[in-house]
């Protein structure tokens, strides 16, 4: 059995309790803590820094003011994941959105990433958004099952995509059409 199919351990809280709600001011705090803890961690997004808590603050009330699909989970009331889909800026590009998504190591494997994603594929459709994509380093195997199961298809291989302390990772290009 690979580390990949491991069971995960038990949640620090219960599953059936976290809710999935859209992003609100009051909970950008909490949601700024869970990214400090997911970029800490240096293996899944890219960042590997966080970055200051004024440019978060105002990147996730633009998103919330422009009614982004942008959704938390929450437990105890605290974030404890998220799911984002950015609209590309671009004229010719607009039709597109970026999706960027992450969750607690604790809540991992008990099926929140395909909550949020649903959340945020259901509102990006309403919204007219034709096609969403993402980038998933390759040896994210859990990742990179998730974004299948929810109908994305690889679109690309990006070698050497991100390097870090002299390290490469290659990534997967992945797009989902919605409209």
């Amino acid at each position: 059995m690979g580390i990949d199919r491991l069971p995960p351990q038990l949640p620090p809280f219960p599953i059936a309790d976290v809710q999935i709600i859209y992003a609100t001011p009051e909970l950008i705090p909490s949601f700024y803590q869970t990214l400090v803890v997911v970029a800490g961690e240096k293996i899944y997004l890219d960042l590997v820094e966080t970055p200051a808590w004024e440019r978060v603050l105002s990147l996730q009330q633009g998103l919330i003011k422009q009614k982004t699909p942008v959704y938390y989970a929450v437990a105890g009331g605290q974030v404890i994941g998220w799911c984002s889909i950015y609209p590309e800026t671009h004229l010719c590009h607009a039709h597109r959105s970026r999706l960027v998504t992450g969750l607690l190591p604790g809540f991992r494997g008990f099926g929140l990433g395909s909550r949020l994603l649903q959340a945020a594929l259901s509102q990006a459709k309403m919204d007219g958004v034709e096609k969403v994509e993402l980038y998933v380093y390759t040896d994210n195997l859990p990742a990179i099952h998730l974004y299948l199961k929810m109908g994305f298809e690889q679109e690309g291989l990006v070698r050497r995509y991100r390097k870090y302390q002299g390290e490469y990772k290659d990534a997967l290009l992945m797009g989902k059409l919605l409209g």
